[in-house]
């Protein structure tokens, strides 16, 4: 059988594409996705959420900043990162799209996606209601004491209350915007594809992984893949899809022959088409937090996570609400025994700082044709100064608010770091920090990006059209020119919303 679409991922933005596209009864949709479509209740809870132990990741690691090597989760099941993330429902800036410098993926085009997406009681004309994805705030009356000591302690430091995150303009302090019902993270595997179960012309293949795409005469015609039973086969299309992540995608690129030649040739791929931007410009959220160890008995595991989100403007940025910061109620490190011993303690707490306008860049690479080597993944967090330099700020205002008042009954000292390192305004003692225990926050993107100069660095057009190779399109994380101020998961909801747009 010839498909009309062959969509390689079923994540965050994949789900979204075939349910969109299979509305349509005359258009035959193959997905296929690498990780199990089955539903796992236990494990969509998010409170069970435990990337090393759901058995619904890809088990990649990545360098993160100097020789140091981390696990990088990432979803490997419907749903994508939808289904394994925390669960965060954060449109970026407005300004963010506009950014990407095509009508095709300005505000004005995406702003419609975000409203179809959303089943949000704020409504009006800013939100929508009734879509697929639920979206959810804590009321103020229903903070947890910790968050409301929080907000006590952000207001004295000059940060205002925010209604809503996701309005394009609020600073402050808020309710974070989840995609969380009664504890379940609603998913694209959720809120998609489970409504168009059933459909005739929509076919779901779980187990398959892609190897490569079958280019002849520069066109795409179809995906070749092994099922769960080991063997290899292939699924003929009259448009190739790649929905990927910002990971995998550049990788099977990259195995099609698809990307710098020199690097291609080195590793025994035969060049296709010459994209030098393939794997480049990867960009990722990072942040680093202070860690609280709390008197004995103060701090206990029975209550919600988190509840507000600060969004605001570093002083050492021109762009506005470039950083984020959150608070964790509680963390069990009984299952963490080195950062337990670093701390001294298995139960504590703590305020993260997070750079959203990363300066930095970094690159995935391919060392084998094999689709069994893993990809080469090199973050390179922290890489710029001006990152270090607002990272450290980011954590100042952390330590401020943990050392508050409102917080002291939880509160007998700030793990690693002396009380030196922030009143004496020692700052290489806190990016000596900041690089030592600085994460990602796996937003990964940008590593196929979009514009019109393939030899510049662009992948894609501004419709996902692959440079240099017909019938085949991207659209997932990969694309993105910059990556937004917030969570990715929303935005590569819309990103699907807005690929069925135009591929239809």
């Amino acid at each position: 059988m010839i498909y009309d679409f062959v969509i390689v991922g079923g994540g965050s933005t994949g789900a979204v594409l075939a349910a969109r596209l299979s509305e349509n009864s005359g258009t035959s949709v193959l997905l296929l996705e690498a990780g199990p479509v089955e539903p796992d209740p236990e494990a969509d809870r998010l409170g069970a959420v435990d990337f090393s132990h759901t058995g619904r990741d890809w088990g990649f690691q990545a360098r993160t900043s100097g020789d140091a090597t981390a696990p990088y989760p990432q979803g490997r099941t419907l749903g994508g990162g939808s289904s394994v993330n925390g669960g965060v429902a954060l449109r970026g800036m407005p300004s963010d799209y506009d950014a990407w410098a095509s009508p095709n993926w300005s505000w004005e085009a995406m702003a419609p996606c975000f409203r179809r997406l959303e089943d949000d009681p704020l409504g009006g004309d800013l939100h929508g209601m009734g879509g697929p994805i639920p979206i959810r705030r804590a009321a103020k009356d229903d903070l947890v004491a910790p968050q409301q000591q929080l907000l006590a302690a952000a207001e004295d430091n000059g940060l205002g209350w925010v209604d809503d995150h996701n309005d394009g303009v609020s600073e402050g302090i808020g309710p974070s915007p989840q995609n969380v019902v009664d504890g379940v993270r609603v998913s694209t595997a959720m809120g998609y594809l489970r409504p168009a179960d059933g459909r005739p012309n929509l076919e779901i293949i779980g187990g398959a992984y892609a190897h490569h795409i079958v280019i002849e005469r520069d066109r795409a015609t179809a995906v070749a893949y092994s099922p769960s039973d080991g063997s290899l086969e292939q699924a003929r299309g009259r448009h190739i899809v790649v929905c990927a992540g910002a990971l995998n995608t550049p990788a099977l690129l990259l195995r099609s022959g698809i990307g710098p030649v020199r690097d291609l040739e080195a590793v025994g791929i035969r060049s296709v088409v010459d994209l030098p931007g393939v794997g480049a410009n990867l960009m990722e959220h990072v942040g680093a937090f202070i860690f609280v160890v709390p008197p004995e008995g103060a701090v206990t595991t029975d209550m919600v996570q988190h509840q507000l989100l600060i969004r605001y403007s570093s002083p050492q940025s021109p762009v506005t609400n470039d950083m984020q910061i959150g608070m964790m109620n509680h963390w069990d490190l009984s299952q963490n025994e080195p950062l337990a011993e670093v701390c001294g303690s298995e139960l504590i707490w703590g305020i993260c700082a997070g750079i959203q306008v990363p300066r930095s860049r970094g690159r995935l690479r391919v060392l084998s044709p094999d689709p069994g080597h893993p990809p080469v993944i090199d973050l390179n967090l922290l890489d710029s100064p001006d990152d270090i330099a607002q990272l450290v700020d980011g954590l100042r205002l952390c330590h401020r608010l943990a050392t508050h008042e409102a917080l002291s009954e939880r509160f007998e000292r700030v793990a690693v770091l002396g009380e030196a390192s922030f009143a004496h305004g020692d700052d290489d003692a806190l990016a000596d920090y900041a690089r030592q225990f600085s994460f990602p926050w796996y937003h990964a993107s940008g590593t196929c990006r979009m514009g019109p100069d393939p030899d510049a660095g662009d992948v894609v057009d501004d419709f996902g059209r692959v440079h240099g190779i017909d019938r085949l399109s991207v659209f997932d994380a990969s694309i993105l020119p910059m990556i937004p101020r917030a969570n990715t998961n929303l935005t590569c909801i819309a990103v699907g919303e807005r690929a069925a747009e135009l591929l239809r």
